[in-house]
């Protein structure tokens, strides 16, 4: 039961620092941001160029620093 409760703290604070729309720009008929996040998520594997290039093909691009 501990374990089950640490590990949903843990996925929880994931959920919380993860890419902000704020960082993001969506073209025309863009994939809902926290749809795309999520897809892009598991299938980037935490490259960084991946994420960007998934997310680009849902419709969202980051916006320079």
């Amino acid at each position: 039961m501990r374990r089950l409760m640490l590990v949903a703290a843990l996925a929880l604070s994931a959920c919380a620092t993860g890419p902000q729309e704020g960082g993001w720009t969506s073209g025309k008929d863009a994939q809902p941001f926290q749809t795309a996040v999520a897809a892009c998520s598991q299938s980037s594997y935490n490259v960084d160029t991946n994420f960007t290039i998934c997310m680009a093909g849902r419709g969202w691009s980051r916006l320079s620093k």
